[in-house]
């Protein structure tokens, strides 16, 4: 018999084929791994992952949004009512200059009668128009109010109205606001009718 050329293996397999087998497989998988990135992650996962971060972007720029969009109350001064220093009745009217109303921006003040008390406010409104308006609100019995951006709030229970157009934005009392009166600017001094005033009777 010959020489043999090498040491036979098992099944006649020359011995080191099965190492050479294993490392032929080892690059195969070294290669898959590099052409999807080298992590050896399916596509899968960075379709999850691509996912989730759009969430939280999308979550984030909603959070964002809504910051943005608070009511402008939320970081406005607060105004408190202030007593009023030229409120006065003469000649069958109750008035107060404008320009302590367009100064002070909350003013308050009391129409007394008799054993009549009125409790009176006067205010500017965002579009410049000064108002007069009773002093109470009226479900709580409050009579001491401030002002908050573009609102009138309730000092004793928080209820708030539009300061243009007394529309109730909160709060339980929000269906009652303070009374807005007719009122006349002549010579500087907005006025309302006395008998308005003396008459006047809270709505609950």
């Amino acid at each position: 018999m010959g020489k043999h050329k090498g040491r036979q293996g098992d099944y006649g397999e020359p011995a080191g084929g099965r190492d050479r087998s294993d490392r032929w497989e080892d690059k195969r998988r070294r290669f898959a791994d590099e052409r999807r990135g080298g992590s050896g992650l399916s596509p899968r996962f960075y379709v999850t992952v691509g996912v989730v971060a759009l969430v939280i972007v999308f979550v984030g720029l909603m959070t964002f949004r809504n910051s943005g969009t608070t009511t402008p109350t939320a970081a406005a001064a607060v105004l408190q009512q202030v007593p009023a220093s030229t409120a006065a009745t003469e000649n069958g009217k109750v008035g107060i200059t404008v320009q302590e109303v367009t100064q002070k921006k909350l003013v308050a003040w009391d129409y007394k009668k008799g054993n009549n008390t009125t409790p009176l406010l006067a205010y500017t409104t965002p579009s410049g128009v000064v108002k007069v308006a009773t002093r109470m609100c009226e479900p709580c019995n409050s009579t001491n109010f401030h002002l908050e951006g573009n609102q009138l709030v309730c000092n004793a229970c928080g209820s708030r109205w539009d300061l243009e157009s007394s529309r109730g934005i909160s709060g339980g009392c929000q269906a009652y606001p303070p009374e807005v009166l007719p009122s006349s600017v002549v010579d500087g001094k907005i006025t309302v009718d006395e008998q308005k005033v003396a008459t006047w009777k809270p709505r609950v």
